[in-house]
């Protein structure tokens, strides 16, 4: 059943992504554009998640001092060092199931739509990177059949070089990104084209090429690559967006991190590990993906910094001149909380 959810999440994502890129002809804008549209969707849970941890993070900011107190004062009482602190939790009315329970909903949900996206955005990747060339392959052949029998050999390329070129062209509208030659190949210097050996062992889906032997297919990935790369570098990026991603990625934790802790708290040691392992996942999932889903992580982590900073401002503007300290009265079942402020003598 699960597989079968993250299946049929996996194919709703396609199903989107390319509706997506319909309406904007280019798949690295299109990601861009469907990754904002997802975050504010999606915005409502990681804006519950967030209040939720900044509420608690100004309690024990407000409890520290306190609690410090009581495990130095019963530092060889465990017993009545629980105690204590169980009574300063009532009294602060610090309640972490309320916080945990947005929390885990908030993360599950993440990972759920992060990896259901990888998988869909590598298997279509896969399949886009088939079919564009296949569809050059397709050029040159139908080229081939058009030739005129008088024609020289080199008049003869010139027709077929220019027809797969033309074909190149209209591709890249879609498949092209800024300085990236194939949104569905990582940007490194890796090939933009698919790799003839990988290619070949697609060749008996195509039709139109199944009866070529491999002789005559390599010979037309040769001309192909030579016609559209020609003198220039076949690179299809220069490891930009991989380490963008990083540092994006850390900046948006590094960001978040401390507006959630505020100002002048330190922050702790989980927070810090998670600062250098989710920046050098990213840096690696960018390295092993192909660049439509690195504009997602980057699009992404954007837009989780620009929320966290929107939601945090705003709760400053509605606690301005009040401090973190939260006392609580319990009258009848009711609990009524105020906040004590700064007063200058």
């Amino acid at each position: 059943m699960e597989m079968l959810t993250s299946m049929t999440l996996a194919s709703m994502w396609s199903t989107i992504i390319n509706a997506f890129a319909g309406w904007i002809v280019n798949y690295g804008w299109a990601i861009i554009v469907f990754t904002i549209v997802l975050k504010l969707i999606l915005s409502p849970l990681d804006i519950l998640q967030r209040v939720s941890s900044q509420k608690q993070a100004r309690v024990m900011g407000a409890m520290q001092p306190e609690l410090d107190e009581i495990k130095k004062k019963y530092a060889n009482n465990p017993e009545k060092m629980n105690a204590e602190q169980n009574k300063l939790y009532q009294k602060y009315n610090s309640n972490l199931k309320g916080v945990c329970l947005p929390m885990l909903i908030s993360l599950i949900v993440t990972l759920v739509v992060f990896f259901t996206l990888y998988s869909s955005i590598r298997s279509l990747g896969n399949e886009k990177l088939y079919e564009t060339y296949r569809s050059l392959d397709t050029t040159y052949i139908e080229a081939s059949a058009n030739v005129e029998e008088s024609w020289s050999e080199d008049e003869k390329n010139e027709y077929i070089a220019l027809a797969v070129q033309e074909k190149y062209d209209e591709q890249s509208r879609e498949n092209s990104w800024l300085w990236v030659k194939n949104v569905w190949k990582a940007d490194t210097n890796t090939s933009q084209f698919v790799d003839f050996e990988d290619y070949w062992n697609y060749l008996e889906s195509n039709e139109l090429t199944a009866g070529s032997t491999k002789e005559e297919a390599q010979a037309r990935h040769e001309f192909i690559v030579s016609t559209i790369v020609g003198d220039s570098s076949d690179n299809n990026g220069y490891f930009i967006l991989i380490i963008l991603c990083a540092l994006v990625s850390f900046l948006s934790q590094f960001i978040s991190t401390k507006l959630l802790n505020g100002k002048g708290q330190k922050i702790n040691t989980m927070n810090k590990v998670m600062m250098a392992i989710i920046p050098i996942s990213m840096l690696i999932f960018a390295y092993t993906s192909n660049v439509v889903f690195t504009l997602y992580i980057i699009t992404n982590s954007l837009m989780t910094t620009i929320i966290s900073t929107i939601i945090s401002l705003i709760m400053r503007r509605m606690n301005k001149g009040k401090t973190d300290k939260e006392i609580i009265l319990k009258k009848k079942n009711v609990e009524i909380m105020e906040y004590s402020r700064n007063y200058k003598k």
